[in-house]
């Protein structure tokens, strides 16, 4: 009989956390479904992107401003001038905060 319940006691913990794993990924990744369909908009534009956080190790620290070159599901690419050289930055669509469309 203890055998029994030890055992039931451990397939009811499993269901528990199947179920709560399986909740997990029903979520959605915060902001990041908004801009995956705006951001193929912006393709070819010349664009001022607001980041969340300081991304240090590809200098942006609020926000960068160059042509939107490429976009999938889960990263993006910028083309930035800087001192008269055309750079490729590219970065995660989840640490954009906001996106601007400027003319040049």
């Amino acid at each position: 009989m203890k055998i029994l319940t030890f055992f039931l006691i451990v397939i009811i913990g499993l269901l528990i956390y199947l179920i709560s794993e399986y909740k997990k990924e029903k979520k959605p990744f915060g902001d990041r479904l908004p801009w995956k369909k705006l951001l193929p908009e912006y393709i070819g534009k010349a664009c001022e992107i607001t980041v969340k956080n300081p991304l240090v190790n590809i200098d942006i620290m609020f926000s960068v401003t160059g042509i939107l070159r490429d976009v999938d599901d889960e990263w993006l690419e910028i083309e930035c001038t800087e001192k008269k050289k055309k750079v490729l930055k590219i970065f995660r669509i989840e640490n954009i905060r906001a996106v601007k469309e400027i003319g040049e």
